[in-house]
């Protein structure tokens, strides 16, 4: 037996998409967390203070000494702010040992950036495993890690590694009677001009629409988009067991630009359009074969697309996953 640590990135997030890549994870690397011994703490929180560290009680001694330490998913590798790496992952001097030789799942980065500044370089240097390969989701994010010294396979998300040429074989290639939208609320990834066109193309392409609501940041901006154009108020959806059961129940299609709501749709067996604004969704399509449409595209070619006849084509790396779980999962384990 082993003693694992699962950082958690779904705990203390304001992002529910974290839920989705969570769900995912627990899945993939359920033959490896079953079979050990495993208490979990979250990323996005400061889990212990200086002095409880400092005083090295049981909870403390588990998470420092872990034979494994499983950082899952989601976009961890960041540059240095106000003092800090980023609010997905509380990473400061004092907690290190906390995180000492972890081993990243899945991960990406924050922004498209392949250098890191010198703070980030320290604290991630001192953080990840030298020893195990990290499976990351892109090949920028395996470019930095390794310049870290560190070993990685481009694994994809695993929030795509279910998506079997069996599994998108079941997605339909033509449209659906309705359609679930998604817009990001985020200050730095808003643009009104295409979104409200995005918002026009579907409202008159398609019957019942809902909105998938992945922060609260996204709810303001649907809201101020409606408003802006006269359309009347989608009906909103809050939570994964509800946004799965319409995905199940409602014969529809996925178009927005929350990249993981594609996915979730995706994994829903439900035809799905992310519209790319940033290296996130380009490096899930350069990996993976994501099925996306640039926002810039969105007033040419949205409209065409919609109403098209196209497949799933997921493509995984299925050796690149298996060389990564087989450090966990091999006999001497």
């Amino acid at each position: 037996m082993k003693n694992i640590a699962i950082f958690d990135t779904a705990l203390g997030t304001s992002n529910v998409g974290d839920e989705i890549i969570l769900d995912a994870i627990n899945r993939n690397m359920k033959d490896v967390f079953d079979s050990h011994f495993s208490l979990r703490l979250a990323t996005h929180v400061n889990n212990f203070s200086m002095k409880q560290i400092l005083h090295r009680n049981s909870k403390i001694r588990y998470f420092q000494n872990a034979d494994w330490k499983f950082i899952c998913g989601t976009n961890l590798i960041a540059q240095t702010r106000f003092g800090k790496i980023n609010s997905q992952w509380q990473l400061y001097p004092s907690n290190l040992s906390i995180y000492k030789n972890c081993v990243l799942v899945g991960a990406g980065t924050t922004e498209q950036r392949e250098s890191l500044d010198f703070y980030a370089k320290y604290i991630y240097g001192r953080v990840l495993s030298k020893e195990y390969v990290h499976s990351v989701r892109d090949e920028l994010t395996k470019r930095i890690v390794e310049s870290l010294g560190c070993k990685a396979v481009n694994t994809g998300c695993p929030t795509l590694w279910e998506l079997t040429p069996e599994h998108c074989a079941g997605i339909p290639t033509g449209k659906a009677d309705n359609c679930v939208i998604s817009v990001s609320g985020y200050r730095n990834q808003r643009d009104e001009k295409r979104d409200t066109v995005m918002l026009r193309i579907v409202k008159r392409n398609y019957g019942k629409v809902w909105a998938w609501i992945q922060t609260t940041d996204d709810e303001k901006y649907l809201s101020e988009l409606e408003k802006t154009i006269g359309m009347e108020p989608v009906t909103r959806i809050y939570s994964l067991g509800k946004f799965r059961e319409v995905l199940t129940g409602s014969n529809v299609d996925y178009i927005g630009t929350r990249l993981h709501g594609g996915v979730f749709a995706l994994q829903n067996y439900c035809r799905s359009i992310v519209i790319s604004i940033d290296h996130r969704a380009d490096g899930f399509y350069e990996t993976n074969n994501l099925p996306i449409l640039p926002r810039r595209n969105v007033e040419g070619e949205l409209e065409d697309r919609i109403n098209s006849t196209f497949s799933t084509d997921i493509r995984i790396n299925s050796e690149a996953i298996a060389e990564f779980k087989s450090q966990f999962t091999g006999s001497d384990n």
